[in-house]
């Protein structure tokens, strides 16, 4: 074969490799997307819960000092 079409070839080749590469890290991009995705909306409820869990806390401590206060 012509060795200007072999070289042609190789460079094809050559240039091609990185897309390839590219395309598995878009993949692995999407995994971790959808992975943590599904992070927070399991640890965005607990999140929810400890919150409101906190303002309980602080209306019990409010409405205790009232009361203290008026003894």
């Amino acid at each position: 074969m012509n060795k200007r079409f072999l070289g042609g070839l190789a460079a094809l080749s050559a240039s091609l490799v990185p897309m390839l590469s590219h395309a598995a890290a878009a993949e692995a991009f999407t995994t971790a997307i959808t992975s943590t995705t599904a992070d927070v909306g399991t640890y965005g409820a607990a999140l929810v819960g400890v919150g409101a869990v906190g303002v309980g806390f602080m209306i019990a401590i409010k409405y205790i000092k009232k009361i203290r206060g008026a003894a």
